[in-house]
Formats: structure tokens, sequence, C-alpha cells
């Protein structure tokens, strides 16, 4: 049995699930919370017609988005912690999961200077938004 240093699954973990965004009702209420309670940072991202992508930083960097299910319309999305994996190919990996069981609850869509990303859920229900960077 091989054992990982904490460093090396640190940067592993990192690598394989790169983002991740906070989902609640009120992202102001969200940002105060997290930046109060864990030292964390702010910066904006402008994505033009879609308005301002608010992120959390820590030590300057960003490490989560935080996604207001009001303002974006998401009216059945429960406040919730998302996470993105890292995929060679996001269509090719979607195709493979659905052919598993899985069922798009995103369609694949392209974010300019971002990357290509969908959500799914797997076979039990579990939702997890599958990405490859631009």
């Amino acid at each position: 049995m091989s054992t990982v240093a904490p460093e090396e699954m640190f940067l592993a973990v990192g690598k394989t699930f790169p983002w991740h965004e906070v989902y609640v009702p009120d992202s102001k209420a969200a940002l105060d919370f997290y930046t109060k309670a864990f030292g964390m940072g702010t910066k904006e991202y402008p994505m033009g017609e879609m308005g301002t992508y608010h992120m959390l930083t820590v030590d300057g960097t960003p490490v989560a988005g935080v996604m207001s299910t009001t303002e974006m319309q998401m009216p059945n999305v429960p406040p919730q912690w998302s996470v993105y994996l890292a995929v060679d190919d996001v269509d090719k990996r979607l195709k493979m999961a659905k052919d598993l069981g899985a069922k798009v609850v995103v369609e694949p869509m392209d974010i300019p200077s971002v990357g290509r990303m969908t959500l799914i859920s797997d076979p039990q229900g579990a939702h997890i938004w599958l990405y490859k960077g631009a």
C-alpha cells in the first residue's frame, strides 16, 4: 500500500477539483459571512451581459464563486456548495457519463476565457460539474 504526502494530495485535489461555488439566495450575505468567519477576501469578475461574478479568495487567489439563486432566477436550487471536476473533454466525458446512467442538469456551455462546463447528476442523483479550462 502506497502512502501519499499531504502536500501531494492537496496538489492533486486542486487539479482534480479545480473550482467550487456556493449557491445561496443572497450572495452579498454569503460574501459577508465567509469573509468575516474565515478571513477570506473577495474579487469581482465582470461577465458582460451576465453581470458580475463574485469570488471568494485566499491570500488574493480566487478559490470559489458565489452565485445568487435569486438574481440568476434559480428558484428550485437549494443553498449548497457545488464542485467542479476537471476533465480532458467535456463532451466526450458527458457522453460516457450518460451511457452509464447520468442525466444532464445544465447543458454544456462555453464561458469565454473560462472554459467549457456542464452539470450532471450521477445515477444516484449526486450533482457535479464537468469542466475543461479555456
